[in-house]
C-alpha cells in the first residue's frame, strides 16, 4: 500500500487532501463527516474582518467551535481569517492560535480599482500585513493568493521572505452578476471545473524549484488525474470544495483511492516519489511551460 503522507504547512497529512474554507467545513458534524470521508485536514470557514469589526461575539464564538474541532477531530484544523487591513488581525491571529488550530490560512479579498494606487503599494499591503502577524504569531501560516498580480513569482518570493509557511493558488473570486430586471448587483455562485486547473498546475511548476514553502492548489481538482497533476508539478497539497458541493463526501474516498492504485499501478511507493517531477526546473525542455507551449498550440492549430 502506498504512502500518501505529505508536509504541509508545518504539519503531516495522511493524504494531499484538504477541504478549503467553506460552508462544507462550517459545523463539528459536518467536518466529522469529512474527516470519516477521507479529509486529511480542513479549514474552517473564514472569519471576515468587517464581521468581527461590527460584531466583536463572532470572534469567540469562532474561536469556541475551533477548540471543539481540536477536541474532536483526528485530523489537523485550519482557521481563516478573510480581510485586507492590519487593524485588528493581529489580536485575531492571537485568539486562534490560543484556541488551538494547527495553522492560519490567511486570505486576503482586496479589489485593486483605485486608479492612483500602484502594483507596488498593493503587494506592500500585502507584505507588511503578513509580516506583522508573522513577527507575532508562532503558528504554521499560509496566504491565499489570487493570480491577479503583475508578477506572482516575485511577490511569492517575498511572501516567503516573511517567514510563512506556504501559500494556496488560486482563490477563486465569486464575482457579482446584474439582475438587468430589477437593476440591482446580487451574487453568483459558480462551481470550478476541472479546465480551470491548468493556471494552477502550470504556476505551481514554474515555482516549485524557485521557493522552499509549501505550495497548495485549490481550484478544478475534481478527478484523479486533477490530483496527480497538481502532484507532478509539486504541489504539497490541494483543498477541495467545488467536487464535493457537487457530488457529495464520497469524492474524497473516490480520489484518494485513485492516487493509491496510480502510484502502485507506476511502481510508487510513496506520494513524496513523484512531487514536483514535473516542475519546470525538472523538465526536459522548461520552456514549455513558459511561452514555447503558447506558440505550439497556435501552430498547431493555424
Amino acid at each position: 500500500m502506498a504512502d500518501l503522507s505529505v508536509q504541509y504547512c508545518g504539519t503531516t497529512l495522511a493524504s494531499p487532501l484538504l477541504v478549503s474554507a467553506s460552508p462544507l467545513t462550517a459545523t463539528l458534524p459536518a467536518a466529522r463527516a469529512l474527516q470519516e470521508a477521507g479529509a486529511a485536514g480542513v479549514v474552517l470557514p473564514s472569519l471576515f474582518e468587517e464581521s468581527v469589526n461590527s460584531d466583536s461575539q463572532l470572534l469567540d464564538a469562532y474561536c469556541d467551535r475551533l477548540k471543539q474541532y481540536k477536541d474532536e477531530l483526528d485530523i489537523p484544523v485550519f482557521a481563516s481569517l478573510n480581510g485586507v487591513t492590519q487593524g485588528g488581525w493581529l489580536d485575531h491571529a492571537e485568539r486562534l492560535q490560543q484556541a488551538g488550530c494547527d495553522g492560519i490560512e490567511l486570505n486576503i479579498y482586496y479589489v485593486a480599482a483605485n486608479v492612483n494606487e500602484s502594483s507596488d503599494q498593493i503587494e506592500r499591503r500585502y507584505i507588511d500585513l503578513v509580516y506583522q502577524l508573522r513577527s507575532h504569531i508562532g503558528l504554521p501560516m499560509a496566504v491565499k493568493l489570487s493570480q491577479h498580480f503583475s508578477s506572482v513569482a516575485h511577490l511569492i518570493k517575498r511572501l516567503e521572505d516573511t517567514g510563512i509557511d506556504a501559500v494556496v493558488l488560486f482563490n477563486r473570486f465569486y464575482q457579482p452578476d446584474f439582475d438587468i430586471e430589477t437593476l440591482t448587483v446580487t451574487p453568483s455562485l459558480q462551481l470550478s471545473t476541472s479546465q480551470e486547473l491548468l493556471l494552477r498546475v502550470r504556476w505551481v511548476a514554474l515555482l516549485r524549484q524557485q521557493v522552499r514553502l509549501g505550495l497548495a492548489v485549490t481550484g478544478g481538482v475534481h478527478e484523479v488525474p486533477d490530483l496527480i497533476k497538481a502532484l507532478l508539478a509539486g504541489a504539497d497539497a490541494v483543498q477541495l470544495c467545488s467536487v464535493l458541493f457537487a457530488k457529495g463526501n464520497s469524492e474524497l474516498a473516490r480520489l484518494r483511492d485513485g492516487l493509491e492504485q496510480w502510484l502502485e499501478d507506476h511502481n510508487h511507493s510513496a506520494v513524496t516519489e513523484i512531487q514536483g517531477i514535473m516542475s519546470q526546473g525538472r523538465l526536459r525542455d522548461p520552456s514549455v511551460l513558459e511561452r514555447a507551449n503558447y506558440r505550439e498550440v497556435l501552430q498547431q492549430n493555424s
